[in-house]
């Protein structure tokens, strides 16, 4: 890797109230959405937020050599008539309109939904309770069908953050990072076996579990074993979901393709995030990763949901509705298309 961390740049907005570290650290109420990887600890080369949006840079990775990003999968002209099973619903992870989320959270919400927007995924409340963040949501007609927490609130105010799923209507929560700590070895085995345990209450309270992962997942540890495999391998399917950033996987110098091929049905919702050839965060539509044969194979093996995803965007709003219109042009046919 280089001397930036993959997971400091994907980086979520978090005052969320259903977070027991935000709660400790007093992160509540201070006007601004607080990093989601910050209640995990700061890592050697943090991206630093210039007013309130990080700076954009390149993301280099020995993924340039990837076959995927190189050959068969990259977008080239539009291979029309490839039917697509993916869901028909776009999402949008609210992390992309942090900064305007934070100074303006209704109008922004309504720009989302105007656009054409159908579900939102959390990365914190920004001060609300769930209730409240529902009824802004159910009035321009939004659904919250996932969000994103920490590992330490798995271990420790898991209840509460599902009864507040629970609260918002979802069907997925998910656990988007790990500290640096604990990526391998026995540590990330543990991990494995918390996140079991997580799956289970989340069942039990008629939600799903998952995993977001980032690049390095994607490549051998120490031991010659995949991170992502270990803790897929060590994880029962009934309880752990796969959250695939397709960002990351190529970032990472894996290909979507095979690693849905060899985890069925694992893989419930994905992050559409697309990236130029030189390895930048790009607006869906706007790099080389041809998302058509992605979403119609992930619809195909259990796709539940898809998430519209950029880390650093210039303008927000525009940045979503240019990914929404690039979207909606590989999703079954008969939406009506409000991104102009």
């Amino acid at each position: 890797m280089s001397g930036t961390s993959a997971e400091s740049r994907d980086r979520r907005g978090d005052s969320d109230p259903m977070s027991a570290a935000a709660q400790r650290q007093g992160r509540e109420g201070r006007g601004t959405a607080m990093d989601r990887r910050s209640f995990l600890g700061v890592l050697p080369g943090t991206a630093i937020a210039v007013g309130g949006l990080a700076e954009t840079r390149a993301w280099p990775s020995d993924s340039r050599s990837n076959p995927y990003v190189t050959s068969g999968l990259v977008r080239e002209e539009l291979r029309h008539g490839r039917g697509s099973r993916a869901p028909s619903a776009i999402g949008l992870q609210l992390y992309t309109v942090r900064s305007v989320m934070t100074s303006d959270p209704d109008g922004t919400l309504a720009a989302i939904a105007a656009i054409g927007y159908e579900e939102v995924e959390l990365a914190g409340l920004y001060g609300m309770s769930a209730r409240e963040m529902k009824a802004r949501l159910d009035t321009v007609g939004l659904a919250a069908t996932s969000s994103h927490h920490s590992v330490e609130e798995v271990r420790g105010s898991w209840e509460a953050t599902l009864e507040a799923a629970v609260a918002l209507g979802q069907r997925l929560v998910v656990v988007p990072a790990l500290p640096a700590a604990e990526r391998a070895g026995e540590a990330l085995r543990r991990v494995a076996d918390d996140f079991n345990r997580a799956g289970e209450a989340a069942r039990a309270a008629g939600l799903r579990f998952g995993y977001h992962n980032h690049d390095w997942e994607m490549r051998p540890g120490a031991d010659g074993v995949r991170p992502i495999d270990l803790l897929l391998d060590r994880t029962d399917p009934e309880l752990v979901d796969w959250q695939m950033d397709i960002f990351w996987v190529v970032h990472g110098g894996a290909d979507p393709m095979a690693e849905l091929d060899a985890r069925a049905r694992r893989v419930t919702s994905v992050h559409v995030k697309d990236r130029t050839a030189a390895g930048e965060m790009a607006d869906v539509g706007a790099g080389v990763i041809d998302f058509r044969p992605v979403l119609a194979r992930a619809g195909e093996l259990g796709l539940l949901h898809q998430y519209v995803e950029h880390d650093q965007p210039g303008d927000p709003i525009e940045s979503v509705r240019a990914s929404y219109r690039a979207l909606a042009a590989m999703v079954p046919a008969g939406r009506e298309d409000h991104a102009a």
